[in-house]
Order: C-alpha cells, then structure tokens, then sequence
C-alpha cells in the first residue's frame, strides 16, 4: 500500500514538472491566409497574393550549433484556398552553385540534397504527422510520422497525392508545394488548429534548421517528437470534397516458367481499387482481382543463420495505415530480429515467396475521437507450385482477418488491442490471436510499451501466451533500453513474425554519446547491446553482445566498429550450406565488425565492410561494399558487393551476392529502373526492370520485364519471364 501511494506521488510529481515546463516553452505559431487566386506550382512564388501572406523566417539549427539560427536565410509562406493548402519557399544560398540536387525520383530519401521537409499534424493530437520534402529539383517524398519512433518504423511508404515544383536561380533555390485538403485527414470544424513544422537541410554544411526548434536532448529521433511542433492557424471551413477516389487498372502480357511450359501464357487482367471517405477521418479501402505485378524485387541477401529473414513489405495496398497494425517488440537493434503479430506479407505471398492470388479485400482506417481504427479482411485464392526441393505444395483459399483499436490516453500514450484470424475456406484449419498492449510516454525522452497475447489453433493447446515489457530512456548523451520478452512453447502466429518460441529474451541496450572538440567529430556513440536467450528452463540458448563505438565526423562520413560476443546453443542441426551441416552443440565464438560510410551526398559515395573472426567452430571473413553514383539530376547507379568465406570443420563455402541498380528519372514523374541481381548460393542471375509514369496525379503507367536465369557449371537457362503493361486511372467524385 505504501509503495503503491509512493509511486502516484512521484507520478504525479513528475507529470506535474513536465507541465509547468511545457508552460514556458515558447510555442512557434503561424497564421495561413485564405485565397481565391490561383496558384499556379512552378517554384516561382510569382503570384502576388503570395506577399500577403504570413512570413516565417526565423530558424533554428539543430546541427552543427544548436541554438544558433540559420546560415542562409530561409522564408516560407503558407496560403489555402477551399481545395489546396500552399506552402512557398525561398531558400537562400550565397554560395548557390553548391546547392546539392541530385535526387529527382519520388520517395527518395533527400536528406543528402538541399531540401526541406513539412510535418503537419492536423488531428493537433501530438502524436502523428503527415510528412512531405521536397528539394531543389522539385522530388517529392512523403510519409506518416508516430511520435519519437526511429527511422525503421516510421511509415515512409505512404504516398498521398500532393505537388511540388522548384527553381535554382542566382540567389538560391525556390519550392511551392500544393497538398490537396482530401489527401489528409483532419477534424472537421469551422476553424481549425494543426500542429506544424518546416525543416530546411544544407548538406554540405550536414546543417539542419526548424521553425519550432528541436533539442539535441530529444535523442537522436527527436524531430519526430510530434509534440515539439509549432501552431498553424487561420484555417477555416475546410472540407474534403470527393467522398469516392475510384483507380481501375488494367493488365496485359506475357509470361513463361520454362522448366514447365513449352509455350508463353498470355495474361490479361481488370482490378480494382477504391476509396469510401466514411467521416473525415475513417476512409474504407476496397481491393478486387489485385496484382502487384510493378512492385520491385526484393534485395537478395545471404542467411547465415538458423532463423527466417525478415524481408519488408512493398505493396501499396498493405503499405497504407501500416504502422495502425503493427502490434510487437520495440525496433531497437537492427542486427536483432523484433517479433510482431501481424505481417502482411504472409498474406498473399508462400513461404516460399511465390505469389498466392489475391481475389480481393477491404480495410478500414483512421481516427475517430482519439481511438486509432484498423480492421483488415482479405481472401485469397487457392494455388499450387512446386519448390526449390522439387516438392508440390498446394495452398487452400483462405480468409484473413485482423482488427487493430488503438486509444490516446494522457498527453501522448496510449493503450490498444488486436485481433488476427486466418481461416482456411476449404478445410478446418485456423491460426487466430488475440493482444493487447500499451505505450506509456513519461516525457518526450522516457518511454515504456508493452503486450500481452494469446494464440489458438487446432493442434495446439496451453503454453500459447508471448509477453514483452519495455523501458527507453533516450537524449543526446544517453541512450539506456530494457526489455523483457516471452513466447511460449506453444505460441503461434502464423500471420506473423516470430521467429523463434519457449524462450525468455532479456535485454539490456545503453550508449554513451558525447561531442569531442578533436579529429573533426560530430558525436562518438559508445555502446553495449546486450541480448541473453534462454528457454523456460532457464538454460542459456542464445547471448550476444555487441561492444563498440559509431563516430559521426563533421564532413557527413561515419565509422562503425565493434566486437560481436556470441554464445549458440544448438538442439537440432542446421543446413547453413548446401552438405554443410552444423551439429548439435554449445558454441561460443566472437568476431570483429567494421563498417566505413563515405559522405553520401558526394557524386560519388558508398560503404565498405569487413567482418572476420570464429564463427561458430570454425572462421568467417566476409567483406563488401556499395557504391553510390550520382551523374547530375537524371542517373543514379548503386552497385552492391557481398562476399562470405566461411571454413567450418563440417566444410567449406563461400557465398557472393553482386547487384546493381540504375534509376533514370526523366522528371519526378517519370522514370527508368533496371536492377539485376547474382547469387552464388542460388546460382541464379535475376533482373527486373521497371518503367513508371505518372501521368496525371494517382494514375500510373508501368512497363514491368523479369527474368531469371539459372547459371551452373557455365551453362545458362532461363527458369522464368515476364512482360507486363498495367495502367491505373483516377477517378474521384
């Protein structure tokens, strides 16, 4: 009883500190001015309603000193009509023929140009953000924004219909952006409040500036803190016209599997996408006849492991309101796999990665009186191939069905359930879960989350509970994360990502950071992840450690370089390679990692990495590297090499994995995308190539040609090709 009456007070004490500081925080607010003349977007900011506008023009670094305002004066202006929210820019640079613009294609990450971003958080709840950047040629990258989350599991995959066009000129660089009112979602009231932020980067100085100023002490992540952000006012009688968004397509080619067919399949498909608007912020999303046939491959890799890669989903179709369904561990490690409940991909895609017919599906997303809604039904169709192991594998038509609730509680936490269903339609078969979980903010840098959940399936009964609980403490010295995980032997989500059970997972994460004054450093980040594995037992089955340090130098380079600490357990052998079995038993081995980044908005830029040491019982020395070539505006080749040498007692092999991309972007809705791709372990040359128009705003032409071929011993056959044209149209009414 004590303890419990201790605790409140410190809460409340704590809380009430937070408060009264949040009070004297000056809070950046801007004023939008409503128009009736057109805008018309070519980055000239040439219309004269744009002078009566509001003038933003006090920025404030970030990096390199913090505190200190912009290097080169930077103005933004904000106008609405009923249709299109305006924001223009002039980024000023006495230096401009170093203005770095090099990235033109959508989604890009434009970090590494001249650029500014826009966070606009328009339900005002401090917790989410719409997120659009542009550069100097006028690429356009969007997203949405959860508070205080890393890179990793921010949603960058969302793609809203909005405009942006810009000009280099004699004084610097010129941006309009037009954001269309329907492609966000916001509260419908006659006047309206949204929270907002404007970022401006000049790569060449790794300087970073905004409106309403982001501390250092917010962590490394810290302009996703949604709280920090500013006010945008004046906004009045919004409304968002076209309750129906309607994109037909139609699909047609060829196709071959030449180990199967003499002859070429000709493919001819219709589908559809639509979009219901229910409430201002509820949109329903309908899917028939679904192909993805322009979705890029994915990146081949290398398992060294005894455990499934995680490789991301690409689909748009999954991708949109992702992050409502992510319910799982904390992103903290990216050398550490997270578990989650539900992953889209093992909808529609074999564990074998073959494609499973989509007959169609429909979700509902949004936000209605601070509840977080996502509930997802898809069916897919039956189908059967054989694998890699000339075995036949048939899949049943199935339904899948996954209802996510999320809702606020206090300042920015929140507390949330999950429901996930696969139903086979053709026998009894069913894998079903159900969780729920909270994340509790204590302030911008101290959090902890945390999940409950329960499997069920026919074959399975008792010991099906998983469980996690977390701390995060993050500001701009320290770094400190506790977690505890639990998955029974008995739990199952067969529509998730989990990939190991009957174990308790303990981790213990922290890093030091400071800012020497000494070899052109920026911050040095010293750390100490540490991972301890056991089953219910309690017998250690997994403990790793990485020890070392990241140092971020002045000129944009980093270093990476530390000690990996390994202990396996084995209770089963494994096939790392083809004939090379590693036997049942307890390894304990360590080896080194070094990783070199070169300052990425060079022309010319890349990584190299060298990893070497034991490696299980025997040694590992693998290298590689990726080379960025940037050749003005239109080309960009990427090139990757990966090579692994590994000599265990039970054999020897080695792996290599060579890739290279081009992008030509003709403008920023127009490009040329040919990726070709070996692998040794397979044996096995893949190319994709990808042709995409924007032709009008949410209509698209793709010309899609893959191909695979199967390289052994000198000799060459092609195992599968295929020629697609698929055209998507717009219609809203």
């Amino acid at each position: 009883m004590y303890k419990t009456f201790f605790i409140t007070i410190f809460v409340v004490l704590h809380v009430g500190i937070i408060q009264i500081a949040a009070q004297e925080l000056l809070i950046e607010s801007t004023t939008a001015v409503f128009t009736t003349q057109k805008i018309v977007i070519d980055g000239n900011l040439n219309e004269d309603v744009w002078q009566t506008a509001s003038r933003i023009d006090r920025f404030i670094q970030r990096e390199p000193e913090e505190g200190e305002s912009v290097s080169e004066s930077t103005i933004v202006r904000i106008l609405y009509d009923a249709d299109y929210l305006y924001l223009g820019f002039e980024c000023r640079d006495r230096q401009p023929g170093d203005i770095i613009a090099t990235e033109m294609r959508r989604d890009e990450n434009l970090l590494h140009n001249d650029c500014i971003e826009i966070y606009l958080d328009t339900y005002h709840d401090h917790r989410s953000a719409f997120y659009f950047a542009t550069n100097a040629l006028g690429a356009r990258r969007d997203g949405i924004i959860l508070e205080g989350l890393p890179d990793e599991t921010q949603n960058w995959d969302w793609n809203g219909i909005w405009d942006a066009s810009a000009v280099i000129d004699s004084v610097g660089w010129r941006a309009e952006v037009a954001i269309p009112f329907r492609t966000l979602r916001f509260d419908s009231e006659t006047e309206v409040s949204w929270g907002l932020n404007i970022a401006r980067f000049i790569p060449r100085k790794r300087e970073e500036a905004f409106w309403a100023p982001i501390r250092r002490d917010l962590g490394y992540y810290g302009k996703y803190h949604v709280a920090s952000f500013g006010h945008l006012d004046g906004l009045r009688e919004l409304h968002q016209p076209d309750k129906w968004e309607v994109k037909p397509f139609t699909l047609g080619g060829v196709q071959r599997d030449f180990e199967i067919q003499s002859n070429y399949d000709r493919k001819f498909e219709l589908g559809l996408d639509a979009r219901y608007l229910l409430t201002p912020n509820l949109t329903a999303t309908l899917t028939l006849n679904t192909d993805f046939a322009q979705v890029e491959a994915d990146q081949e890799r290398v398992n060294l492991t005894r455990f499934e890669l995680f490789f991301p989903e690409k689909r748009e179709f999954f991708l949109e309101g992702a992050n409502t369904f992510r319910f799982g561990e904390r992103y903290q490690n990216p050398l550490v796999l997270q578990s989650v409940l539900f992953f889209s991909r093992r909808i529609g895609l074999s564990e074998d990665n073959e494609i499973v017919p989509l007959i169609g599906g429909l979700k509902l997303t949004g936000k209605e009186s601070g509840t977080n809604v996502g509930v997802l039904n898809i069916v897919t169709d039956s189908t059967s191939y054989i694998n890699d192991d000339d075995e036949p594998v048939k899949i049943t038509r199935s339904n899948y069905t996954v209802a996510r609730f999320q809702q606020d509680i206090f300042s920015n936490s929140n507390i949330g359930i999950i429901g996930v269903n696969q139903q086979s339609l053709e026998t009894s078969d069913y894998a079903r879960n159900l969780g729920v979980d909270a994340t509790i903010f204590f302030d911008q840098q101290t959090q902890s989350s945390g999940f409950l959940a329960k499997s069920w399936s026919p074959d399975t009964s008792g010991q099906d509970y998983a469980g996690y609980l977390d701390f995060l403490h993050m500001d701009d010295l320290y770094t400190l994360f506790l977690g505890y995980a639990d998955y029974q032997a008995n739990f199952e989500a067969e529509t998730g990502f989990i990939p190991r059970t009957d174990i308790r997972k303990y981790m213990l994460n922290g890093a030091v950071s400071p800012r020497p004054d000494f070899l052109n450093l920026r911050q040095v980040y010293l750390f100490n992840d540490f991972t301890y594995i056991t089953d219910h037992a309690s017998v250690l089955q997994t403990r790793t450690m990485f020890t070392g340090m990241y140092a971020i130098f002045n000129n944009g380079s980093g270093l990476l370089a530390m000690h990996i600490d390994n202990y396996e357990r084995l209770t089963e052998e494994f096939e790392i390679s083809d004939g090379v079995i590693i036997p049942i038993e307890a390894f304990q081995f360590g080896n080194l990692y070094f990783e070199y980044q070169s300052d990425l908005s060079k022309p010319v830029s890349g990584y190299v990495r060298y990893n070497f040491g034991e490696f299980y019982d025997g040694r590992i020395n693998a290298y590689g590297g990726t080379l960025y070539l940037k050749t003005g505006r239109h080309l960009r080749l990427d090139a990757n090499f990966d090579y692994n040498d590994v000599r265990l007692p039970a054999g020897d092999f080695q792996t290599t994995i060579v890739s290279l991309r081009m992008v030509y972007s003709f403008t920023p809705d127009l490009y040329l995308k040919p990726y070709i791709q070996w692998n040794s372990t397979d044996r096995v040359v893949s190319s994709n190539v990808l042709f995409n128009w924007h032709y009008i705003p949410g209509s698209d032409l793709y010309f899609v040609y893959n191909e695979e071929i199967n390289i052994d011993n000198g000799k060459t056959a092609t195992n599968n090709r295929t020629v697609l044209a698929k055209l998507t149209y717009m219609f809203n009414f």
